[in-house]
């Protein structure tokens, strides 16, 4: 039986209207990055900052610790000013089935690409929140590195209290959430609400495929203890 629950934000609980995937790709374009949409859908749900690093180099710019900067710069105030104005909102579903499970006694964490302040903005605009209707709320700059390193979700189970990972299940849309709850030892499961299809989850190797997040009670028990 589940203990906890993590999700992502964008894609997986929140739609923003692809607006962080378009923001990210003009931010290393407008720097003269030249790449694929495979290429560039290997770093969907990464951190920001190292994204834009790796799609600047992968995308033939010589890179530097200034450029990188420059981008990363543009792109926090073009993503702050385009969720300013048209605020992200939750996935259909998704805030009824986060309710039931801390109603049920599973604790719910949140996971995000997003840096800190990116986070709070958008968690802000929708009234959601630790205490409010979260447990946690772990962003890739507070970990020493962010997906598909497992540190977010080691993060948040420490916070938690939860030590076992056989009770810990992760939810996401990109292949850097499938392989951030491998390298956990959590049970993964994708949602098709992103850009994967259940094929390509299949191919990662993931636990679980759900339509979306909203679906989460087929997987997760209500009633957990601790």
């Amino acid at each position: 039986m589940y203990a906890l629950a993590i999700f992502d934000m964008a894609g997986t609980t929140i739609d923003d209207r692809d607006e962080v995937y378009r923001v990210l790709r003009e931010a290393t374009e407008r720097e003269g990055a030249v790449y694929t949409d495979a290429q560039f859908q290997d770093w969907m749900g990464t951190e920001k900052k190292w994204a834009i690093r790796n799609l600047l180099e992968i995308g033939g710019v010589t890179v530097t610790d200034e450029l990188v900067e420059k981008a990363w710069a543009w792109f926090r105030a073009e993503l702050r000013r385009t969720y300013t104005e048209h605020p992200p909102v939750a996935l259909d579903g998704v805030a009824q089935a986060l309710a039931e499970l801390r109603a049920g006694g599973v604790r719910v964490g949140l996971t995000t690409g997003f840096s800190r302040e990116i986070a709070d903005l958008i968690l802000d605009s929708m009234g959601w929140g630790v205490g409010l209707n979260l447990d946690a709320s772990v962003s890739a700059d507070q970990v020493e590195a962010g997906r598909p390193e497992p540190h977010m979700i080691t993060r948040v189970m420490a916070e938690l209290g939860v030590g076992d990972p056989s009770r810990v299940i992760s939810v996401g849309d990109t292949a850097a959430d499938v392989r951030s709850a491998q390298a956990a030892g959590v049970t993964s499961v994708g949602v098709l609400t992103g850009h994967l299809g259940r094929a390509e989850f299949g191919e990662l190797g993931a636990d679980h495929v759900l339509e979306s997040a909203a679906d989460i009670a087929t997987l997760v028990t209500v009633g957990a203890e601790g």
